[in-house]
């Protein structure tokens, strides 16, 4: 069950997604990637706005079967009565008033079941495959259940999770029917200019997030996410997409840079931070911030680092020029 959960984890949507950016479609990809970063945000959002505990807090019986961790919670036998009824009122209120409680605590909705539903259905809303079709419901399925055989959520916290997933994927579906989803992908959207076109853009991917990280309404892990990817994205734009060809040996060796830079930092950082004691200089929230942004960051990298090693080819345009002036010549050789 652990090995199932994990795959509504953030590390393994980071690997899937990177997978894809690289190995696949840069564009694809990258737009799976704000599917994610905002079905994950919204989910946060809701997640402290409503402020509701797990299933271990609710009844100190419920074993976390994902830590391990014993709980600690005063509470026993309070659990709602049904699946949409609300813990009891002494039990949100204690929860509610303790300081040392941060996002990854607060259980509905579940993250994990609205990302699986994000994935999983944004991949078929993108590649139109009829495997992936089979596959999103039985993927939703199983991590949803894993959640709740863990311990980690009560079957509510999953259909809301579920729901915000499936609302998330139809506004996805609805953008990629629209002529916004072009925009999207022109340069000169992201030039620093004073169009309309910059501004929402820069907006949306850059400045609404401080204001949600300025309320609380997010940790510091999804704003270094979401802005390391932003941030990331819009250098490689600014420079011009890479072309998405290349043989199944490049193809390889993209995904594979792409991976090690970023699994690299994150182990680097982790680690890093650890030995240096940095928590005694840094605040948590900016280390936290560091270890997300940094390693989302690494897709800029990666997408250079693949370009210099003539891993993409982006001069096909100027290739087939080219011939066709070959071609030119070599007819106009025949005719004198």
């Amino acid at each position: 069950m652990i090995l199932i959960t994990k795959m509504g984890s953030s590390a393994f949507l980071a690997a899937a997604v990177i997978c894809i950016t690289f190995g696949i479609s840069f564009r694809k990809g990258f737009l799976l990637f704000q599917l994610l970063i905002w079905t994950g945000l919204i989910t946060e959002i809701l997640k402290t706005i409503v402020a509701f505990p797990r299933p271990d807090f609710v009844d100190n019986r419920v074993i976390n079967l994902e830590s391990g961790v014993k709980s600690t919670s005063p509470f026993s036998g309070d659990g709602p009565d049904g699946v949409f009824a609300l813990p009891d009122k002494e039990v949100l209120e204690a929860f509610r008033h303790d300081e040392s409680l941060t996002h990854s605590c607060f259980g509905f909705p579940s993250g994990h079941a609205s990302l699986t539903t994000a994935l999983w259905g944004g991949s078929y809303a993108i590649f139109c495959s009829r495997i992936i079709k089979i596959m999103t419901p039985i993927m939703v399925l199983l991590v949803a259940f894993s959640r709740m055989y863990l311990g980690r959520h009560f079957l509510g916290d999953v259909l809301g999770g579920t729901a915000i997933g499936l609302t998330l994927l139809t506004a996805f579906t609805l953008f990629l029917k629209s002529p916004l989803k072009d925009e999207f992908f022109r340069k000169e959207n992201f030039e620093l200019a004073f169009r309309w076109q910059n501004i929402i853009f820069y907006s949306v991917i850059l400045v609404l997030l401080p204001a949600f990280a300025a309320l609380s309404l997010v940790s510091a892990e999804a704003a270094g996410f979401f802005l390391g990817t932003n941030v990331a994205y819009i250098l490689i734009i600014r420079k011009g997409l890479p072309d998405d060809t290349g043989s199944a040996e490049q193809r390889v060796l993209r995904v594979f840079i792409a991976l090690l830079l970023f699994g690299v930092s994150c182990f680097v950082l982790a680690v890093g931070f650890d030995a240096i004691g940095a928590a005694g200089f840094l605040s948590f929230k900016l280390i936290e911030f560091l270890e997300a942004f940094v390693p989302a960051s690494t897709i800029w990298i990666s997408a250079v680092a693949c370009i210099k090693l003539n891993l993409y080819r982006r001069e096909i345009a100027g290739a087939q020029e080219s011939e066709l002036d070959r071609r030119s010549l070599e007819k106009s050789g025949k005719s004198y």
